[in-house]
């Protein structure tokens, strides 16, 4: 029987490169995709390894105690949230990730959310697909559009996908502060060019706000109400993070009453999205401020095929009796 479980399609596996990595597994290799726990656990009766992308789905105890072969869980990805690692480091079972593969992907798109929000495009691009082409000109002349440069951004998180973002925003004229529980020394402040800042401060004074700290308990439920109130009039808030660190309905309610001047989330408490979300049932022109991505910030062809390679790979170690790289739940 196989040793991998894979619960990411075959398909994701195209790129040439991951291809012929694929090949050299092709007798320890299975592939599942139906996520309720009883299916994972008759898909990965015998697996040592089991393989999942980050989003989803949830690794339960109840998974773990079920599958007394499992040897390693590893992720594709940098998020673990959805695996019960205080349950698998109970089990022995080590839990593995993939960290930093997807840093500048993940910051490519924050920056083109913001550059997106700030200057209208999204009611740019409605606009002139219906052939309101002048209209559309017009009322975004009138209004203004805003440039990067002379901008005050906030980075919640100054990990390796922060620092990109600092990086990005000094080239382009933005200041750059940040907020983080572990702070920078004097001398990486300085080679980043980044100003440190408590967490009010930074909701209080920023132009844009991003989040790019990992979900914990700590950073649960981190922007709700009352720090949106916070906020200057028009901020922009961008969550390439996880879901469940902004609260989404406080969200949809601070953009319905014009005080936030924009979001962008690529990921949800809730995933997929229902219809009746608040977020997807706000007035048309709330939406023209809102950008939304389906949990893929980090997820272009070329991060996709590292992450893939660097999970097989972990997986190979295991089966060679070696120690799995990347563990983040403590077991040896």
């Amino acid at each position: 029987m196989p040793k991998i479980l894979s619960l990411m399609p075959k398909i994701y596996f195209k790129d040439p490169g991951t291809l012929a990595t694929l090949e050299s597994f092709k007798e320890e290799l299975a592939f599942s995709t139906d996520y309720e726990p009883s299916q994972i656990i008759a898909a990965a009766k015998d697996a040592t390894c089991l393989l999942c992308p980050a989003p989803y789905p949830i690794i339960s105890e109840e998974v773990m105690k079920a599958l007394p072969n499992l040897k390693l869980i590893q992720t594709a990805g940098a998020g673990y949230d959805k695996i019960d690692i205080a349950a698998a480091a109970k089990a022995g079972i080590p839990v593995a990730n993939t960290p930093g593969i997807n840093t500048l992907a993940v910051a490519e798109l924050a920056l083109a959310a913001i550059i997106v929000l700030r200057r209208g495009f999204i009611y740019a691009d409605r606009e002139i697909k219906r052939g309101h082409y002048q209209p559309a000109r017009e009322k975004l002349l009138a209004q203004g559009m805003s440039e990067v440069n002379g901008s005050r951004w906030g980075i919640i998180g100054l990990g390796k996908i922060g620092a990109k973002l600092a990086e990005a925003g000094k080239v382009l004229g933005a200041e750059i502060n940040y907020y983080d529980s572990y702070r920078r020394t004097e001398a990486e402040e300085q080679q980043l060019g980044v100003n440190f800042r408590s967490l009010a401060e930074i909701l209080r004074t920023s132009d844009v706000i991003i989040i790019c700290v990992a979900m914990t308990a700590e950073t649960k439920g981190l922007i709700g109400s009352h720090e949106m109130k916070m906020m200057k009039q028009g901020t922009i808030l961008i969550n390439t993070a996880r879901g469940g660190i902004v609260d989404d309905t406080a969200l949809a309610e601070s953009l319905a009453q014009g005080h936030l001047g924009g979001a962008a989330l690529d990921t949800f408490e809730m995933e997929p999205l229902p219809a009746d979300h608040p977020l997807l049932t706000l007035p048309e022109e709330v939406k023209d401020r809102l950008f939304l991505t389906p949990h893929l910030a980090g997820v272009t062809t070329q991060a996709l095929n590292r992450m893939l390679e660097q999970a097989l790979v972990n997986c190979a170690r295991v089966l060679k009796g070696e120690r799995p790289l990347a563990v983040v739940n403590g077991v040896e």
